[in-house]
């Protein structure tokens, strides 16, 4: 190659790498526009809740056990099984009390007997009799005695015999005799018939009625029955079993009426009120959300837990409810009406510093701008604004990720 070829070349590759340096001059860098979610703030109410957790458990919990002493002749009641008020659950066998029924019944008729002898109207007739014989012999006495006295005086006048004075000795001692017999037959028959022996012909009526009435209770006891109307919750006794009145046999829950207990803390339950409303969900039931109004707050902690007994009656629990499943129990602590509120996704936090993405037109397009704002209170879905933002303002609540101050976005629609 030649002097000047080799100059050619050269000037010819200047060119080219000339060129190639204006065109990559002229290529300006093209800027990132990413796609975000908005929303707008607005004025509204927000209530704050806290969650505590719960057990439900049956309104009415009645334990049921045997009043009298036995063994079990047939339980008739299971686990889950519905039960009406007065149902029988289980029997007793009573053969025991079924012959001490009877005994007392026996023992009532014969009381009842000896108290119709006492007052029989006979007994009057004898009363009646008795006092006339009793008058007829004191006559009868009167005038012997006189007679006996006449004759007494004339023997010691001289005028009558010693046989005429004892004649007349033996019909007055014959007088003072019969006098004495009736008085005798007189009391015999007001001792069975007085006052004194009817009262106690009457008590000891009344006293085996008592017995009666005892012995037909305890027959009575060996069948137990339910209450109220629920499902049998616990079962402890079976067939041929000994069981006394401190054996708890069933336990009856009334499942219609259900509440949620819970244990708060002292700076809680100061801000609980009786009949406040109040929104509970239960898991188990698929998360289900239902409405309760507060029916007790224990007047004294715990002294294990130092946490106060919290009692939310349940309304229009249903059957997919049941006594032993936890619930989650919302009790409200704060409520502000006519808040400026944003989403809770819209707010961002650094450095302890709390602030929101807003987006504005600016060069033709849409931006975003950060503010920093103040965070009040905030419930499950939005957050309190109170100073940084303007009502209408909107806020980027989706797509926050590397956005910084300025950047271009667009909204999705």
């Amino acid at each position: 190659m030649n002097r000047f070829t080799a100059q050619s070349a050269a000037a010819t590759l200047a060119v080219a790498l000339s060129l190639a340096g204006c065109g990559r001059a002229k290529e300006a860098p093209q800027e990132m526009v990413r796609s975000v979610s908005v929303a707008k703030a607005m004025r509204s109410t927000i209530a704050v809740s806290v969650e505590y957790p719960a057990k439900i458990r049956a309104a009415r919990e009645i334990v049921i056990s045997a009043k009298v002493s036995g063994r079990v002749a047939a339980v008739r009641a299971d686990v889950g099984q519905k039960v009406r008020r007065g149902e029988v659950l289980f029997t007793l066998e009573s053969r025991d009390y079924d012959a001490q029924a009877r005994q007392a019944q026996a023992a009532v008729e014969s009381a009842q007997a000896n108290l119709t002898r006492t007052s029989d109207s006979s007994l009057s007739g004898q009363l009646i009799q008795g006092q006339g014989a009793v008058k007829q012999a004191q006559v009868q006495y009167d005038d012997v005695q006189e007679l006996y006295q006449r004759t007494q005086k004339l023997f010691d006048d001289g005028t009558a015999s010693r046989q005429q004075l004892d004649q007349v000795k033996a019909k007055f001692d014959s007088a003072a005799i019969a006098l004495d017999t009736a008085h005798q037959n007189l009391s015999l028959i007001q001792d069975k018939g007085g006052p004194q022996s009817t009262g106690v012909a009457s008590s000891q009526v009344d006293q085996a009625r008592a017995n009666l009435d005892l012995a037909q209770s305890q027959q009575e006891n060996t069948r137990v029955t339910s209450p109220i109307d629920g499902v049998v919750f616990v079962r402890n006794v079976d067939p041929g079993e000994l069981v006394s009145s401190a054996i708890p046999a069933f336990i009856v829950i009334d499942v219609r009426s259900l509440s949620a207990e819970t244990s708060l803390e002292e700076g809680m339950v100061k801000k609980v009120r009786l009949g406040q409303r109040v929104a509970l969900r239960v898991d188990a039931a698929g998360s289900l959300t239902l409405q309760g109004v507060v029916d007790s707050i224990s007047p004294a902690a715990d002294a294990r837990t130092q946490g106060y007994t919290v009692k939310v009656k349940i309304e229009h629990p249903g059957d997919a409810i049941k006594p032993g499943m936890f619930a989650r129990v919302s009790f409200p602590v704060d409520r502000q009406a006519d808040v400026l509120v944003v989403p809770n996704s819209a707010l961002v936090s650094e450095t302890g510093v709390d602030y929101v993405y807003a987006v504005v037109e600016a060069n033709g397009g849409s931006v975003v701008k950060k503010i920093v704002v103040q965070p009040g209170i905030a419930d499950d879905s939005v957050t309190a604004i109170l100073s940084g933002l303007t009502e209408g303002a909107l806020v980027v609540t989706e797509g926050q990720s590397f956005l910084n101050d300025g950047a271009r976005v667009s909204v999705a629609r």
